[in-house]
């Protein structure tokens, strides 16, 4: 029976159809609005990034054009002269003045510097530097193109030099240069930048360049121990990504997202990094989307709450009222309705168990009167099975008694009283079958001694035999092998009887290779037996024990018509249920 959608779905459905545009909407708004405030960040982040650059390429390009006044000016020329070793005193006051001048570019500068003047091919060397001690032969390493990281050591922050040459050249070589001049700064400059730079985030803000230790915000460096977490695993992707000028990644670390925005440094090369978790960035958004959710909980939970009056007031009556016609449409018509409800359905329940009081009233009366009528009809149909058989027997014996054959008389007398021993007992409705292949056994036999040429063969597993089954179901299975099947076909004629065991079920076939049917002819006498339309000659039998087959076990059990495979008889297989609860006897 198809299913039909209850009132309480419907409502269920109802409300789930109201609350899916809603949260589809926002959820499509929250992803939209999401993803703009992402954006916005990245170019609020990318928009910081690149004016903190230029301040700091600024600052490097003013303390590098002070190389250049330096580089210019008449004292500092001295410096290249050879005279000037000559005069000691001269050479103090030179290097007195140089230091002055250079005090004076280097205050003018907000970072920590250092200036230097060296001049090769005196050897003379002046610095802003107290402790300056100038080496030499380290210069040979440096070339003039750009800035110079130098990592820090003894736990000391890095710094940053470059080199201006007269006359230039890309590579320093002290026996070519007249005059150097080196500027540098402390990283410990860029670290306060960067700090001043994270102030009000919860991010980190560094400096990176590929082969160098991070210059971090908090005012250490990688090498120096005092890079986070999060700057290290940034770095650490950093250097295994192509980098442009200026752009933005997005970062999975241990389960959470990050946005990295980075911005190249012209003067120094150096990558200005900002990493910034954006659960933080997005936390306004988050909350306003717990909100919502938190709302539709609510309404659910308040939609569920009507539901739930509207399914204990309506869909249980309704309910209980299909289940009282379910069972009386399966013959259950004991079944009454409760009265405890104070509601319409109370009197729609009165009038249900009225009516089954009625209907199981007549029902009874005529399933009396139709058990009698079938319980009259199988005693006339096995009645029918009889004084045939009884007669060609009886005639069988006298012309054995004329040869004066006494054993073969003698069995057939045996054969044919057990025989009707068996089908005279009608006390029992049910039997073994191993009682019942008895009776086949007894049936064949007579007639294997009056055609020599039938030959049959029984196998049937042991532990079906003690299986109970209807008195004569396969008598007149054997019979219509016999007189149907074999009789109408010359040569050697064979029935065979097997049996099988299929767990909940058991069956028992009988085939033959005897005339057997057309495919349409047996079509035909499915579809007639099927619709209880049978002749006296080929189906009486066969209908008497599908009717008694059905009667007993109903649609449990079956009797199928089939061509024999082998022989291409026909072969008839009865299939039976197990256990009494299949058991729907009429009579017994």
């Amino acid at each position: 029976m198809s299913s039909r959608m209850s009132i309480f779905a419907k409502v269920m459905i109802i409300i789930l159809l109201l609350l899916v545009p809603i949260i589809c909407s926002y959820t499509y708004s929250n992803r939209v609005s999401t993803r703009v405030v992402e954006q916005e960040l990245l170019k609020s982040n990318e928009n910081r990034l690149s004016f903190f650059v230029h301040q700091m390429d600024t600052t490097a390009d003013q303390l590098w054009k002070a190389a250049f006044s330096i580089m210019n000016d008449p004292d500092a020329i001295k410096l290249q002269f050879k005279s000037i070793l000559d005069d000691s005193y001269e050479v103090i006051e030179t290097k007195d003045i140089i230091a002055s001048k250079i005090a004076l570019q280097s205050n003018t500068i907000n970072w920590e510097n250092d200036l230097a003047v060296y001049a090769p091919g005196t050897r003379q060397a002046v610095s802003t530097d107290p402790l300056f001690v100038p080496d030499w032969g380290g210069l040979s390493s440096y070339g003039t193109e750009g800035w110079y990281g130098i990592r820090g050591v003894n736990g000391e922050a890095g710094r940053f030099s470059r080199f201006l040459t007269q006359p230039y050249m890309s590579m320093l070589e002290i026996s070519k240069a007249s005059t150097i001049v080196e500027v540098s700064f402390s990283a410990e400059n860029l670290s306060l930048m960067l700090k001043q730079l994270q102030q009000g985030t919860d991010g980190e803000s560094f400096l990176f360049s590929p082969g160098y230790p991070t210059i971090a915000g908090t005012g250490e460096s990688a090498a120096g121990g005092g890079s986070s977490w999060l700057v290290s695993q940034a770095a650490d992707a950093l250097a295994h990504m192509p980098l442009e000028d200026l752009g933005s990644r997005t970062l999975e670390l241990e389960g959470k997202s990050y946005i990295l925005t980075y911005k190249r440094s012209l003067s120094l090369g150096w990558y200005v990094v900002d990493v910034m978790p954006l659960a933080a960035m997005l936390q306004p958004i988050a909350e306003t989307k717990l909100i919502f959710y938190l709302s539709m909980g609510l309404l659910v939970l308040m939609s569920l709450l009507a539901a739930s009056i509207l399914y204990r007031n309506v869909q249980v009556p309704v309910r209980e009222l299909i289940y009282g016609v379910r069972r009386l449409k399966k013959g259950d018509y004991s079944i009454r309705m409760p009265s405890k409800t104070n509601n319409e359905f109370q009197f729609l329940f009165l009038q249900f168990n009225d009516m089954a009081d009625e209907i199981g009233t007549l029902i009874e009366k005529v399933y009396k009167e139709e058990i009698r009528v079938r319980e009259a009809n199988l005693k006339q149909l096995q009645s029918q099975i009889n004084p045939h058989f009884l007669y060609n027997s009886f005639a069988f014996i006298q012309s054995l008694a004329q040869l004066d054959n006494r054993e073969a008389i003698i069995a057939v007398s045996q054969h044919l009283s057990g025989y009707y021993r068996y089908t005279t007992r009608l006390e029992k409705p049910l039997a073994t079958l191993e009682e019942e292949l008895g009776l086949v056994r007894d049936y064949l036999e007579i007639h294997q001694m009056q055609m020599h040429r039938l030959r049959y063969e029984i196998h049937v597993p042991d532990k079906l035999l003690q299986e109970p089954m209807p008195r004569l179901m396969l008598q007149p299975l054997a019979e219509n092998a016999v007189i149907h099947g074999i009789e109408e076909k010359p040569g050697q004629g064979v029935i065979r009887i097997t049996g099988e065991d299929r767990g909940e079920y058991w069956s028992i076939a009988i085939e033959d290779n005897g005339a057997g049917l057309e495919p349409l002819q047996l079509a035909e006498l499915v579809s007639r037996l099927e619709a209880c339309q049978v002749e006296d000659k080929g189906g009486c039998g066969l209908w008497n024990v599908r009717q008694r087959l059905l009667h007993r076990y109903g649609s449990a059990a079956s009797m199928s018509l089939e061509r024999s495979a082998q022989w291409g008889g026909l072969k008839a297989v009865l299939t039976i249920p197990r256990g009494s609860d299949h058991d729907t006897a009429i009579g017994g």
